[in-house]
């Protein structure tokens, strides 16, 4: 069911799609709960290391060109999915020999949670950038890039500025396993994984305010659960149906011819993930050609993962993305594409984002408002709760007053410390809705805090030392893609859907929040002094952010007029989206899938298969009724299945030969 602003439900032949929860549906949702024991959490410890080293060891040698398809840059890992295909496959052969030590189904959710929340903190956008982040300007700053006035206003621990000390780690050909370089990376890795994990224990309490509303009441789609539901069901009910292999064999086919293709050029290959063509190649002049960059290409797993989006979303998704090409069209018309970043996707973007944010709080405000009354009377529990409200809110307060201490020791004036953070979870707060509202194959926010401020107040008005400090934040703040919240919400939607008790996920996400930080800095700097932190890894953001950073010194404040306008037209958007479908409830146009139609990166390369996706599920839903909808539910598990795991297995592949393989992952 679609619903208002105001969450109520509202029937509509479009919306009789909601995913179920699993492959049997209603008899799945009475299933008993499930205990969860200790050792689920001691198995979970090694196979986040060793999902943290597989992540890392995807760069290959020298970053991008020696890379292997990065699992976190979509919102369904496939080495998640990989990795819980093996604890299945485990579990199964200990049902038969060793009945008494097999997991189970509580605990395979649970280790299935913990695994995405660790890859998620040591995802492509978030610690992967934050570790190379620390030692960048003391190696690469010059009088003539100007960032070395920076380092003198940011405090020892957030950054390292020994240039010396520095250079086995560029150049590579060396060991982390010494004494010395041991010791200097002890303080600012220590300090770091502490941040991170007080951002991600804030992030948690965020989820256990919303938890009974979002989860319990409203019953949102959450469609990436829909895929790992199946799977851990415990009669098998996915992997006995013919049609999920038809799709496994279709996608994982593919991927296996186009990988034989990339090794042997003289095999024929399928094309359809890695994409040459653009629609901008067939219309060459003007206004056409200022559409831009609009690649068509074929993904079966995210055709699959779209199956499960409600229609009115995943139509909303493509819908306004051509749309925004058209505008681009008309703009050239009109003469507005002088300036090269019409119609500012990033600024509308950033617009949109927040009034999501702000409606998803808005909704929510009487449910917020009895949890603090409820947090002032008790600080209990009740029924199931993970957290109590008083927890939360006390987890909460303590977490911004560590970060606002944290900027007073780096000199930033606290009101920017705490706007930095207002904006910051603003968006964790509106993706977190939107994945569970949701579920698109990928997105990409490439607006972040900084960015907002330095247009909104002029860099000259936040300073060296706000500028410096935020742009090391903003290494956590990469366009949104691999970001731990929503991944901790779906956990919660899973095991409200078994109806299992979620008190255990909340000590199973703060020890995944842990594990994947410390796995994340051990593995990046193994690989970093071996290969050479000047080549290993993501190089190019790097570059920019602090590029960016001394640009951004010289703008005064107000910044830009046209920027500050598109963001309150995306504002507007969204307010206007809402209202549109308050007064006319039944139409297909909605407010989030403008938001991340405006993503200029990733909603680039799936779009067209969000399309396909929507125009399979419209044609059985209406051709043949909501029957056909649940028969063919396997058969878009397969998609996804085939493609992450034969896309797996050619990453671990190219890791174990130390040469790229093929990547059906941009």
């Amino acid at each position: 069911m679609a619903r208002l602003p105001d969450n109520t439900p509202i029937e509509h032949p479009l919306h009789a799609d909601r995913p179920l929860g699993s492959l049997e549906g209603a008899e799945q949702e009475q299933a008993s709960p499930r205990k969860v024991r200790s050792r689920a959490f001691l198995l979970a410890i090694p196979l986040m290391i060793v999902n943290a080293y597989w992540t890392m060891a995807l760069w290959g040698r020298a970053g991008y060109a020696t890379g292997q398809s990065f699992p976190s840059i979509v919102s369904l890992y496939y080495n998640v999915i990989f990795s819980l295909l093996i604890i299945l496959g485990g579990n199964a052969f200990l049902k038969r020999v060793l009945p008494r030590y097999a997991f189970n189904e509580a605990e395979i959710l649970l280790l299935t949670i913990m695994l995405t929340v660790s890859s998620s903190i040591g995802g492509h956008d978030m610690l992967e950038i934050v570790w190379p982040s620390i030692a960048y300007i003391a190696w690469f700053g010059t009088p003539e890039n100007h960032w070395g006035q920076f380092q003198q206003h940011l405090p020892e621990g957030l950054v390292l500025k020994n240039h010396e000390a520095l250079r086995d780690f560029f150049i590579g050909h060396s060991t982390l396993y010494t004494r010395q370089h041991l010791l200097l990376w002890l303080y600012p890795v220590a300090l770091w994984s502490l941040i991170m994990f007080v951002l991600g224990g804030m992030m948690l309490c965020m989820v256990t305010l919303l938890n009974e509303r979002w989860v319990q009441h409203e019953r949102l789609s959450y469609p990436n659960i829909q895929l790992p539901l199946a799977m851990c069901e415990p009669r098998g009910t996915l992997f006995r149906n013919r049609f999920m292999w038809a799709g496994f064999c279709i996608a994982g086919g593919i991927d296996l011819i186009n990988g034989l293709h990339y090794l042997y050029p003289q095999i024929p290959g399928l094309g359809g993930t890695l994409t040459e063509y653009s629609l901008n190649s067939l219309f060459t002049s003007r206004p056409f050609s200022a559409m831009g960059w609009t690649p068509v290409g074929l993904y079966p797993f995210a055709v699959g993962m779209t199956y499960f989006i409600p229609l009115d979303l995943s139509f909303s998704i493509w819908f306004f993305y051509l749309l925004g090409r058209g505008v681009r069209i008309v703009g050239d018309m009109w003469g507005a594409t002088s300036s090269p970043e019409f119609p500012y996707p990033v600024e509308q973007g950033a617009g949109a984002w927040l009034g999501i944010a702000i409606v998803a709080l808005w909704t929510s405000r009487h449910y917020l408002k009895e949890q603090w009354v409820r947090a002032r009377q008790s600080g209990q529990r009740q029924g199931d709760e993970p957290l109590s409200p008083r927890s939360a809110l006390l987890g909460l307060a303590f977490g911004m007053l560590f970060l606002l201490v944290l900027g007073v020791m780096a000199s930033v004036p606290i009101w920017w410390m705490a706007l930095f953070f207002a904006l910051f979870f603003a968006i964790s707060l509106a993706l977190t809705r939107v994945r569970a509202e949701v579920g698109p194959p990928s997105h990409d926010i490439q607006t972040h805090p900084l960015r907002m401020m330095v247009t909104s107040f002029g860099g000259d008005t936040l300073g060296a030392p706000a500028l410096g400090v935020f742009t090391l934040f903003t290494a956590f703040n990469r366009t949104y893609r691999s970001h731990p919240m929503p991944g901790m919400l779906e956990g919660f939607a899973m095991f409200s859907r078994r109806n299992m008790s979620s008190r255990p996920l909340v000590g199973g996400i703060l020890l995944a929040l842990l594990v994947g930080t410390l796995a994340s800095a051990w593995t990046y700097l193994d690989h970093a002094y071996t290969y050479g932190g000047a080549i290993f890894g993501e190089q190019g953001q790097l570059q920019a952010n602090f590029n960016q950073m001394a640009t951004w010194s010289g703008h005064r404040a107000p910044s830009q007029t046209a920027s500050l306008l598109a963001t309150a037209v995306g504002l507007a958007g969204i307010f206007g989206l809402m209202g549109l479908r308050r007064v006319f409830p039944l139409n297909p146009f909605h407010p989030t899938g403008y938001a991340i139609s405006l993503g200029t990166w990733n909603t680039n390369w799936f779009w067209f298969s969000i399309f396909v996706g929507w125009l399979l599920k419209w044609a059985l839903i209406h051709l043949g009724g909501l029957r056909i909808y649940r028969q063919s539910l396997p058969f878009f598990m397969g998609l996804i299945l085939g493609e992450f795991v034969m896309g797996a297995a050619w990453s671990i592949l190219g890791i174990a030969l130390k040469m790229p393989m093929y990547r059906f992952l941009q």
